[in-house]
């Protein structure tokens, strides 16, 4: 009966690329979280630009 699994050499490439992917994801999924955070954090506090167009008309 032939091996199955991991135990042969595709299985362990497979295994790797696998792994390889979910890391990925896993880092892409912290990066739009770590940007959603900084996105509502700015959307909350007035932007300077907003400040001197109110200065300069007074």
């Amino acid at each position: 009966m032939p091996r199955r699994g991991r135990s042969t050499t595709i299985g362990k490439f497979a295994k790797f690329h696998q792994d390889r992917r979910v890391s990925e994801i896993r880092m892409l999924g912290e990066l739009l979280r770590h940007e959603g955070h900084n996105t509502s954090a700015v959307a909350a506090q007035p932007q300077p630009d907003d400040v001197r167009e109110i200065s300069a008309v007074r």
